[in-house]
């Protein structure tokens, strides 16, 4: 009676173990999710990166347009 109980518990425990191993495809699937999310930050990320070259390009414009010495010059060369 103990061996046919201790089998029965055996075979339950095994297929409840099983049941939650993760698959190979399970995990290349997830594998995959993440290849793509990271692809996408990627194309985020030299986005953001080409947005700050020309808001600092933009601001050293501006800085150079409203110096006085930037002006004095302008003026010199426009005689």
């Amino acid at each position: 009676m103990l061996e046919q109980n201790k089998g029965i518990l055996k075979s339950e425990l095994y297929n409840d173990l099983r049941l939650e191993l993760a698959t190979k495809e399970f995990v290349r699937a997830e594998i995959n999710e993440v290849r793509s999310e990271i692809a996408e930050l990627r194309v985020e990320v030299k986005q953001n990166a080409l947005l700050l070259k020309i808001l600092i390009g933009i601001a050293v414009f501006g800085l150079t347009l409203f110096n006085p010495a930037f002006v004095k010059l302008v003026e010199l060369l426009m005689k």
